[in-house]
């Protein structure tokens, strides 16, 4: 990718992403979020607030990760850095995804115990929606584990655990739409749509980056 296509590509980013942050915070401010912050307990807005950050950073490092492999940023971002930057984001998340089933354990409205926020489909609420997160929460801790064990487990086997990640955020996103509670605000439903948009059409790309056309024969004059 050349340096002028790099600099649109950063501009167009810059500015679709200005668009949507104004069209989120405009919601925001018109819709009844501040005042149900006001009127609900403060464990449960961290509740809220901790499994929206961290859905935003497993979305930040799946998609970083396949800009990555699909060598779009191989321009303008060097190899190192660019890997500390992922496997920084993926353990950001498992932090906040912690936070996030910690908190449950003081949750007023669902009363949780220990093993049924560790294991899923034990909680008879919203059992495969629950049990979806957990389940994604595992695959991500171990991703982002991997990342100090590179060396050791070869990068073949490496990459194809990180293939793993992809399965986690559809897993994720399953969760955050059929057991969240903002599911239905159109703030959230933008930010899912994003992400899921965002993740898919890099897949995409990064499967037919992977198709390399075969190479031509050179032909020698007589």
């Amino acid at each position: 990718m050349s340096k002028s296509n790099t600099l649109v590509v950063d501009v167009l980013s810059l500015g679709f992403s200005i668009v949507i942050l104004s069209l989120v915070a405009l919601w925001t401010i018109q819709g009844d979020f501040i005042t149900q912050m006001v009127d609900q307990s403060m464990t449960w807005q961290l509740i809220r607030s901790s499994g929206m950050s961290a859905y935003i950073l497993f979305t930040m490092s799946t998609v970083w990760g396949l800009a990555l492999s699909s060598k779009i940023v191989k321009d303008w971002s060097p190899g190192t850095l660019s890997m500390l930057l992922h496997a920084t984001v993926s353990w950001m998340g498992v932090v906040f995804t912690i936070i996030h089933m910690g908190l449950l354990l003081f949750d007023e409205y669902v009363t949780y115990q220990i093993h049924q926020v560790l294991l899923p489909f034990m909680h008879d609420y919203r059992p495969v929606a629950v049990g979806l997160g957990i389940l994604s929460f595992w695959i991500m801790l171990i991703v982002a584990v991997s990342f100090q064990f590179k060396k050791y487990l070869g990068h073949k086997n490496w990459k194809l655990l990180h293939y793993l990640s992809y399965l986690s955020f559809f897993m994720i996103t399953a969760h955050a739409v059929f057991a969240g509670s903002d599911a239905d605000k159109l703030g959230f439903q933008i930010l899912l749509g994003l992400a899921v948009v965002g993740v898919v059409t890099l897949t995409g790309y990064r499967m037919g980056a992977g198709k390399k056309p075969p190479a031509r024969k050179r032909v020698t004059a007589l």
